[in-house]
């Protein structure tokens, strides 16, 4: 269900829908996290300094796509638990039961899982992976092919113009598009070139 446009109008006026409380990603850009109960907290951060921007328009458009989803698919498999404006920018965080529910609500690809099921999905591990220790990337690539054997690590995959967030320590990141930004973060350099594209984006962590 290719509702990408709800989640980023619930970012533009929110603040009258619905109070602020739960789960909350406290971030400047677009960010993507997943959590260690495999719930993916997604925030959305868009600029709302236009005179004609009409809040109560949006605010029902937006709860008419959250109600009509959730009637559908129950009523925990998407909410929204924060949201705000200040200074000219809106705020909101969305919460979705897991990968393949915000997978499904926003049209934005996106698995969490083991490598063996990723693989099972049809996810290519053939490209280059930067190893990463105590949150800095090597520059020295590695073959994905010789990390399909460690067991331990389980790997986050999506193709957004965001920022991404994982439970765990980076332990490798591919390399194209990214930037290690912490032991938990990898920033998607695209987003900096004003495009819609956006490439496939693989965080393994432990």
């Amino acid at each position: 269900m290719k509702k990408r446009m709800a989640a980023i109008g619930c970012c533009i006026g929110m603040s009258m829908l619905l109070g602020a409380c739960g789960a909350k990603l406290d971030v400047q850009e677009n960010t993507i996290a997943l959590q260690r109960n495999g719930r993916i907290l997604e925030a959305a951060v868009e600029s709302f300094d236009q005179s004609y921007y009409d809040e109560e328009e949006l605010n029902t458009y937006v709860q008419k796509a959250v109600d009509e989803y959730t009637q559908e698919h129950g009523q925990k498999s998407v909410s929204v638990t924060d949201s705000k404006v200040e200074e000219k920018k809106a705020y909101l965080t969305l919460q979705y039961e897991d990968a393949e529910t915000f997978s499904d609500f926003s049209g934005i690809e996106c698995f969490s899982g083991s490598i063996v099921e990723a693989q099972a999905a049809g996810y290519d591990f053939d490209l280059d992976f930067y190893p990463v220790t105590d949150g800095k990337a090597d520059k020295k690539a590695v073959k994905g092919s010789t990390l399909l054997k460690e067991d331990d690590l389980k790997v986050l995959i999506v193709k957004a113009n965001s920022d991404l967030i994982v439970p765990g320590k980076v332990a490798y990141v591919s390399t194209e598009g990214t930037e290690v930004t912490s032991e938990k973060q990898v920033n998607v350099t695209q987003k900096e070139q004003d495009t819609d594209e956006a490439v496939l984006v693989y965080v393994l962590y432990k």
